[in-house]
């Protein structure tokens, strides 16, 4: 059996193993190739055709293949930049946000404006990106950032007219955001062996929701909170602090148990825990958490927690240093 497999991207030789894909091979060798419904972990989907490449070579797959589905050759040449593939994706990606907002993604002026400035495009302040509770995470944006799309994309979109999801506890749904790339459901059966949500049809159109239509409470939902780590748009985003922008992140281990989850955790500009996020690369939950972790962290925030340690001196408890303190226990 093949131990190692050896082909070009975009003219760099890649060495990798048998049955990986190609946009993982890209990934390891720094090569960067747009996707939205591709999430590390999960399996091949090929539902947004975003990452279509161009391959050459022995037994290699005609057309535009998906190169998240398709597992990688030897001695193929692939390409993932050429005139074509940029044009071919720009069609995807209009066909996308054709039933998404979109006048801020196509705009050069996205980071220069306010969510209260005039708009010289017209866009109203609810389809705005400065008001999308994701508009710093979106995967979405960054990745029409990265296609470069023009500004002749039209300006009309089909809005679903959905009501938001607010009803069940530590999250929001906001469908008319969704590009229905089904991480999130992927990720709830692949991963978390849940399946408390899936696709549904609504009206002729696909979006997510329960088998049964009921609350996400009922449907046996562990609100571990996967579904809104994996998702690229403002869909599924956290409720607490949702519109808060983190300004910096440390790593952490999560303190409600002794597995030693580890967590990335996001602070805001006045130093306040904002969301917690399981690290993706950490041996002990692998880019999971439960419940306690994912939205259990905000006694950080308390004002009546404890800062620094106390050591009771003469009967009274009295600020110490952590050296200090670690001296008197040990």
């Amino acid at each position: 059996m093949v131990d190692e497999i050896t082909l070009s991207i975009d003219g760099q030789e890649v060495k990798t193993q048998p049955g990986k894909m190609i946009i993982e091979a890209a990934m390891d060798a720094g090569k960067y190739i747009p996707y939205l419904c591709y999430y590390p972990g999960m399996k091949p989907y090929g539902a947004c055709r975003m990452c279509v490449v161009e391959v050459e070579g022995e037994r290699s797959p005609p057309g535009k293949p998906a190169s998240c589905t398709t597992p990688v050759g030897e001695g193929w040449k692939v390409t993932t930049d050429s005139s074509e593939l940029k044009d071919l994706r720009r069609g995807i990606m209009e066909l996308l946000i054709s039933e998404h907002p979109h006048g801020c993604l196509t705009c050069h002026r996205v980071e220069l404006c306010g969510p209260t400035d005039l708009c010289l495009r017209h866009v109203s302040v609810n389809d705005r990106c400065l008001t999308c509770p994701k508009n710093e995470r979106c995967e979405l944006k960054d990745t029409v950032r990265f296609m470069e799309m023009e500004m002749d994309t039209p300006l009309t979109y089909n809005n679903r007219h959905l009501p938001q999801g607010v009803k069940d506890p530590y999250w929001d749904m906001d469908m008319n955001l969704c590009i229905v790339c089904a991480r999130c459901v992927r990720a709830c059966d692949e991963v978390r062996g849940d399946s408390a949500i899936t696709l549904q049809s609504h009206s002729g159109r696909t979006i997510i929701g329960t088998a049964q239509g009921t609350s996400l409470l009922e449907s046996g939902c562990e609100f571990c909170g996967a579904c809104i780590d994996v998702c690229p748009t403002g869909a599924l985003v956290e409720r607490d602090y949702k519109w808060d922008k983190a300004v910096t992140s440390i790593t952490s281990t999560c303190p409600h148990c002794p597995v030693g989850c580890q967590m990335t955790l996001e602070v805001n500009k006045r130093d306040k825990l904002i969301r917690a996020i399981p690290d993706r690369h950490a041996a002990a939950n692998h880019g999971q958490a439960c419940f306690k972790g994912k939205f259990g962290l905000d006694f950080v925030n308390n004002r009546n927690r404890l800062n620094k340690p106390l050591i009771r001196r003469e009967g009274v408890l009295q600020e110490a240093t952590w050296p200090e303190a670690l001296d008197f226990v040990s």
